[in-house]
């Protein structure tokens, strides 16, 4: 039970990576600055690159 389950960041926290990330901080800063583990970063940074690309597509 429980594979494949998303964990799923409180928005307060999916905005902190978010940020972090839009200023150039690398997944490991984020991480070493958050406690939030690296592969839920690289997933909301996938998420948020994709967001991105989508806009500028649609635009």
């Amino acid at each position: 039970m429980g594979e494949g389950r998303m964990n799923v960041l409180k928005p307060n926290l999916k905005a902190t990576v978010i940020t972090l990330l839009e200023k150039g901080l690398s997944q490991r800063e984020i991480n070493r600055k958050t406690g939030i583990n690296r592969k839920t970063i690289r997933r909301y940074a996938q998420l948020h690159h994709r967001a991105i690309f989508e806009e500028t597509e649609s635009s």
